[in-house]
This record gives C-alpha cells, sequence and structure tokens, in this order.
C-alpha cells in the first residue's frame, strides 16, 4: 500500500486553470477543448461553458504559451494579464533570468530588454500575481503601472547612479590629500555608498549561483581597499577612484536609457467633453462625444459625428499632409485639428486605442532577439569566471614566475578584474535593436517584431495582396450591364454592409433606398444579402455561378445573382500605385521572386501581372493564398507577405516576414509583424533592417573587440618591453565607457 501511495503522489498530474473568453455554444466548447487537447502533453481539458473557464490536466512538461496559442488559434481567446518590471540587473544577467521566469507557474511569455533592463512578462491571472512571480523567481524588482511608469523607474535609476557618482567626485580627491588615517575615512563614502551598488550586486549574483560585472568591480575595489590598509599604501585611494571612474560611464549610461525610454512614452491628452467638462483621454469611456477645436489633439479614437476639418495624423503614419475628415470618418487619438471643428464620437477605450496598442508593440519589438545573441549570451555566461582565472594567472605570473614584488603584482591581476566588461556584451544587441526599431518608427514604420530586422534579409519570396497593396484598392465600374431590372439597385444596397474595396465602387452608385434584412460575407469571393425580400449575391465569376443558376455569357468581372437566376454583370478597374513599380524592381534586384496573390480571377489581374513583371496567382481565397504561403515556405523558401485586407490576414499569419499596409483593416494590421504606410516603406525597412543588423554586428565587434585588447593590456604584457600599463582606475575608466560607446555607437545614423 505504501508502494502504490507513493507512485501516486510521484505522478501526480499539472492542471492548469484558464478564464476563456468567447465561447456561447456547445459547439463552442467542443471546438476548445479540441484544440486544448490536441497540445502534446496535454492529458484532458474540461471545459465549463457556464463559468467560461477551462481545467487543463497536464501529463508532460507543457508550456502555457502553447495552450494559449491553441485557444486562440481556434478563434477564441484566453484571459492573461501583463505587467511589466524594471531589475537592477547587468544586461548579461537578462537571459539567464529570461529563463528562470518562463518555469514559473502561470507564466504565458517572458521578454525582456537587457538594453533598459526591463522585463515584459504576460501571465495567468487565475494561476498567480505579478507579486508570486517575482517572489518565486527570487529577483526583487519595481513593478511598473501607472503609479510608477516605466520613465519615472529609469530616471530613479538614473539619479541614484549619478547621487553615487556626486560622493565619489567630492570625496575621492580628498583621499589623495588627506594624510593616511584621514583618507581612509574620507575613502569609506565612496567605498561603501557609492560602490554599494555593486557590492550588492555581486552578493545577489553569487547568492544565485552566477556572476557578473557586479562581481569583477567589487573584487577589484575590495582588494585594493583592504590591501592598501594592509600594507599602508594608498590603494585604497586607487579603489575610490576606480568606483567613481565606473561610475561616470554608468551615469552616462542610465541617463541615455532613460532618455531613450521617454521618447516612446505615450501620455494621455487633455479630452473636452461635449457637456463642457475637461478630462484625461484615459477617462474617456465608449460613447462619449468630445469636442475638439483648431490647434487641439485628437483624445481618443472615434467617428466624426459632425463638424469637419483637416487632421494632421503624422504622428502615426509619418505623413504630414493633413487628411480631411468630416462626418462618419475614422480619427485616431494623437492626431492633430490643423482647423476646423469636430464633435468625436468615441469607439475604444485610451488602453486600446491604436496610438497605445503601436507604442505596447514597439517596446515589445525592443525585446526582439537576433541569432547571434545566443552565442553572446554563451560568452557572457562564462566571461567573468575566465576574467577572474585571468586574474589569478596575472598575479602568479608576475610574482612566481617574473618575481616581481606583490605590489605590482596585485595591480596587474586588479587592472584585469577592472578592465574586464561583460555589459558591453550584454548591451550590444538589444541597444541596436532599440535604436532601430525607433528610428523605424519615427520614419511612419512600427515594427512589432524586432526579429524581422534579421529575417527580413533572408527572404527570397515576396508575396503581394493585388487591392489596396500594388493598387489603390479604389475600384471603380467601368461598364455594368442589367439583366434583370433593379439588380443593380439591389447589389449596391447589398454592397452598402461591406467594407471591402470592390463594394466601395459599388457605394458610388447613386442606389435606390433598400433594407437589408440578411447579409452574410465571404472572404475573397463575394455577399449574399436578402434585400427588399429578393435574395442577392454579389462577387466574382467562380462564386457567383456555383450558386446560381448562370445560364449567360458574361464578359465582365463581377456577376450579379438575383433570386438565383442572373441578374447583372459589372466591369471594374482599379488603378496601380505609383510606387509600386519602384518597390518590386528593387526587390527583384535584392533577387527576390516577387507574386501577386489576389483574389480577382479577371483578367484585369493578369493585366497587371503583365505590367509588373511579376507572376500572378488569382482566384484565390483566403484560405487559398495562406495555403500558398505554406507551400512556398515548405519548400525551403523565407517567404514575405504584403497585404492590407481581411483576405490577408491568414496569409500574414503564415508567413516569414507579414507587412500590413496602415491604410487597411485592423484585422490585417494585427497580423502583420510591421504595419507600414505605403508600399515605398518596404524598401526603407529593408534599409533599416540592414543598417539595424549591421550596427549589432559592429556593436558585437567592439564588446569582443575592445575585452581582447584591452585585457591583455591590462595583464601587463607590453610593460616589460614597452613600459605600457593600465593602473586600476584608468581600467576602470574605460570598463564604464565601453558600455557608453556601444550605446552611443547606437545611436549613429551610419
Amino acid at each position: 500500500m505504501a508502494t502504490e501511495k507513493k507512485e501516486e503522489l510521484k505522478i501526480k498530474d499539472n492542471e492548469e486553470q484558464l478564464r476563456i473568453v468567447g465561447m456561447h455554444c456547445a459547439t463552442c466548447v467542443m471546438t476548445v477543448s479540441k484544440s486544448l487537447k490536441s497540445v502534446s502533453g496535454v492529458k484532458d481539458a474540461d471545459v465549463n461553458l457556464a463559468t467560461g473557464s477551462a481545467k487543463v490536466i497536464l501529463s508532460g512538461n507543457v508550456k502555457l504559451k502553447e495552450l494559449v496559442k491553441a485557444v486562440r488559434k481556434a478563434g477564441y481567446d484566453v484571459v492573461t494579464q501583463k505587467f511589466a518590471i524594471k531589475l537592477n540587473v547587468n544586461p548579461e544577467e537578462m537571459p539567464k533570468i529570461e529563463r528562470k521566469f518562463e518555469t514559473i507557474k502561470g507564466i504565458v511569455d517572458v521578454k525582456s530588454n537587457a538594453g533598459l533592463g526591463l522585463v515584459s512578462i504576460e501571465y495567468n491571472p487565475e494561476s498567480t500575481t505579478p507579486e508570486k512571480i517575482l517572489k518565486e523567481a527570487g529577483v526583487k524588482g519595481e513593478i511598473i503601472d501607472e503609479r510608477r511608469s516605466e520613465r519615472s523607474i529609469l530616471y530613479k535609476d538614473f539619479y541614484d547612479i549619478l547621487r553615487r557618482l556626486i560622493v565619489g567626485i567630492v570625496f575621492t580627491p580628498l583621499t589623495y590629500l588627506f594624510p593616511f588615517f584621514f583618507s581612509i575615512l574620507a575613502s569609506i563614502p565612496v567605498q561603501f555608498y557609492s560602490g554599494l551598488r555593486f557590492h550588492k550586486g555581486a552578493y545577489r549574483a553569487l547568492r544565485n549561483k552566477t556572476t557578473n560585472m557586479d562581481v569583477l568591480v567589487s573584487l577589484a575595489s575590495n582588494i585594493l581597499w583592504f590591501s592598501g590598509i594592509l600594507l599602508h599604501t594608498t590603494f585604497y585611494a586607487d579603489a575610490s577612484l576606480l568606483i567613481t571612474f565606473i561610475l561616470v560611464g554608468k551615469t552616462l549610461e542610465a541617463y541615455i536609457k532613460a532618455k531613450m525610454s521617454t521618447e516612446i512614452r505615450i501620455e494621455p491628452y487633455k479630452a473636452t467633453l461635449k457637456d463642457g467638462r475637461v478630462v484625461n483621454s484615459n477617462e474617456l469611456k465608449v460613447g462619449d462625444i468630445v469636442i475638439v477645436r483648431t490647434g487641439e489633439r485628437i483624445p481618443a479614437d472615434g467617428i466624426v459625428e459632425s463638424g469637419e476639418g483637416e487632421v494632421n495624423e503624422a504622428i502615426l503614419t509619418g505623413e504630414q499632409k493633413p487628411v480631411l475628415k468630416k462626418k462618419g470618418d475614422n480619427v485616431l487619438a494623437g492626431g492633430i485639428l490643423v482647423n476646423g471643428y469636430l464633435e468625436i464620437y468615441v469607439t475604444r477605450n485610451w488602453d486600446r486605442s491604436y496610438i497605445v496598442q503601436v507604442t505596447e508593440s514597439v517596446k515589445e519589438a525592443y525585446n526582439a532577439r537576433v541569432s547571434i545573441q545566443n552565442l553572446v549570451d554563451k560568452v557572457s555566461s562564462i566571461f567573468v569566471p575566465i576574467v577572474i582565472t585571468l586574474s589569478v594567472l596575472t598575479f602568479l605570473i608576475w610574482k612566481l614566475v617574473l618575481g616581481y614584488d606583490l605590489y605590482s603584482s596585485l595591480l596587474f591581476a586588479v587592472a584585469v578584474l577592472a578592465a574586464a566588461c561583460p555589459c558591453a556584451l550584454g548591451l550590444a544587441s538589444p541597444m541596436a535593436m532599440l535604436v532601430s526599431v525607433r528610428r523605424a518608427l519615427k520614419r511612419g514604420i512600427i515594427i512589432r517584431d524586432g526579429s524581422i530586422l534579421e529575417e527580413i534579409r533572408n527572404v527570397n519570396v515576396a508575396v503581394l495582396d493585388k487591392t489596396g497593396t500594388v493598387t489603390e484598392g479604389e475600384y471603380v465600374i467601368v461598364s455594368k450591364k442589367e439583366l434583370i431590372k433593379g439588380a443593380l439597385d439591389l447589389a449596391a444596397i447589398a454592397e452598402s454592409r461591406s467594407i471591402h474595396p470592390i463594394a466601395k465602387a459599388f457605394h458610388k452608385m447613386n442606389m435606390k433606398g433598400g433594407e437589408v434584412e440578411q447579409f452574410e460575407e465571404f472572404p475573397g469571393r463575394g455577399i449574399y444579402a436578402k434585400v427588399n425580400g429578393y435574395d442577392v449575391i454579389v462577387g466574382s465569376k467562380d462564386f457567383v455561378k456555383s450558386n446560381c443558376d448562370w445560364n449567360v455569357e458574361d464578359e465582365g468581372d463581377i456577376l450579379i445573382c438575383v433570386n438565383g437566376r442572373a441578374g447583372g454583370i459589372v466591369s471594374i478597374r482599379d488603378k496601380l500605385r505609383d510606387d509600386a513599380k519602384r518597390v518590386i524592381n528593387y526587390m527583384k534586384e535584392r533577387g527576390i521572386k516577387v507574386i501577386v496573390a489576389t483574389g480577382d480571377s479577371s483578367a484585369y489581374a493578369d493585366e497587371i501581372g503583365k505590367e509588373l513583371g511579376v507572376e500572378v496567382r488569382k482566384g484565390l481565397t483566403p484560405d487559398d493564398k495562406a495555403e500558398f504561403v505554406k507551400e512556398l515556405r515548405k519548400n525551403g523558401n523565407k517567404v514575405m507577405f504584403i497585404g492590407d485586407g481581411i483576405n490577408d490576414a491568414i496569409a500574414m499569419r503564415e508567413a516569414d516576414v507579414s507587412i500590413a499596409i496602415s491604410s487597411g483593416t485592423d484585422l490585417a494590421k494585427s497580423a502583420g509583424k510591421v504595419i507600414i504606410n505605403s508600399l515605398d516603406d518596404v524598401i526603407e525597412l529593408f534599409e533599416q533592417a540592414k543598417l539595424g543588423v549591421r550596427k549589432i554586428k559592429e556593436n558585437l565587434a567592439w564588446a569582443f573587440g575592445y575585452n581582447t585588447v584591452i585585457i591583455p593590456i591590462a595583464a601587463g604584457i607590453f610593460y616589460p618591453t614597452l613600459s605600457l600599463y593600465l593602473p586600476p582606475e584608468y581600467a576602470a575608466l574605460a570598463m564604464g565607457f565601453s558600455s557608453v560607446i556601444v550605446s552611443l555607437w547606437s545611436l549613429v545614423p551610419i
């Protein structure tokens, strides 16, 4: 019996409780249950419609991220929450901390930014809390929320280092001026207040059985300080100078981080409600009416209820030219009303506004990792132990092999500790990534996943949607034929429910009044509607003919079926974008095969392909496009998909690099890893990717090169022949500035 009980405890299953969003029937329950059970390692899933929850029994090592992904892929959502924390750790420690968070129960996703010292965590609120996560990870950090913004925390970090630097600047000169006893007293504030940050960091690292830059600094300064007292030398003064010099570099580094963080922060705007009250935009609710006058910033996403005016949306699109907004037009928070008067019906809360989502996306893009970072992480993890070993060897060689005195041998050994800088290695990639994403943002390109800066360079096939991507998406009807009287009016009334570009061509018709009783859209194929009692189908030839008794010869692009019979034929045309040919030629010159994939099955699609000189796949449904992309990838291609419509969202998710044009639908934009304003931005994106990856390599070359050159010098390799050596305090100065140089070099746009 004892054996059975022991085995029962040993195989005890893990459980996860998820809050599911979007279920409304038994079929939903089955779908969610099936999707959860499809994840490898899931033993059972009990989905409850009444409570909207799922209890998942896990028999293997399953990541919560996989469960959430499975539910979302099935078309539902899982309630998760996010928070960010600021950690006082060195950049090279971030990968290890990130891995530690990933092992904690309830964590969905972890993204760290070594450059800013920030960690973003998505977690399951049903099983954990931010406080529990921090406690279990055994790390101390400040949670960033509305009260403790990222900017305030980063600036607090900067001011903390600045205070310690000022103490160092004041007391360090005194350690060289005063007699022995008083100079020791003067060195104490520097060693144990200014340097406390490094001593605490070293203690924390060693307690966690790891090493970091703090270990090197703390070890070097303590060896100097204590040996100075024991040997009655000025080593304790050198220790003060060492700490002060490192703080100079660290203060500059902290300022750069805080400054860069500030530039991506979006403050809520002031909003004037129609009843005269003035509130912050984060206090607005859906349904509020806000008034915007000339010169004021639009405080919320919404629809123009009344009024008219020109809006500069450069903060969102990069385009300085104002856009005329009138009743019924969409407006986005952040735009400036250049002239006019608008009353806006708020359609989205501040937290869900486009500008806030873009900001959050860009912040997440900062956290992206490039493949070379894995090598850097491995080097960083063994860097400090190697440096300490080199320091000990340096001491032994100078003292025992070369026969130098204790004083000189100690200085060379400490100089090695003070000169080596793993921080530059840790900062090299994230700082370059941060600057590249921010620079692209200033040009109106929103990079939501920074890893595409590396991936896009390997793209060898580009698949472009036609309508709204290579063409302007503004169809006009060039010919029409009515087989049943009134069919065109019925089609126009039915299409009034659709936002598809082709539907907008029908919107321009002077239609008669009518009521749409039923409406259903079939993406990429057409629509069905019941209008004034008539069954109306409008769409591509294949779609209409398969649902209609079509017995007439047709020469158009769009067919109209009324009550099951041929009702009308319409021919449409769209204008090629001015930049389409230039962008496609640019990609061809890079050796990229360009293919236009479209739902349009008309001869016009072929004309477009001929004019651009590219292959055309026409008559594709959204699923066909996705399958096409999957097939290309299966054949070993690196595929980029560029689109703008609801039809493109599935294909975008299948592509290695997905680009959405900002004039497209929200769904397409949510699927794209990059959002651009015009096709021309694709060229800029390639150039930014080239620059960003080059910066990463240059930073890493600097970081590796610096350590390769400076450590031998610090060890005194040139001292016997050239009398060239590096005192520990100047080695420390070099260490501090290596990180600063990496940060500053990332900002240089060459």
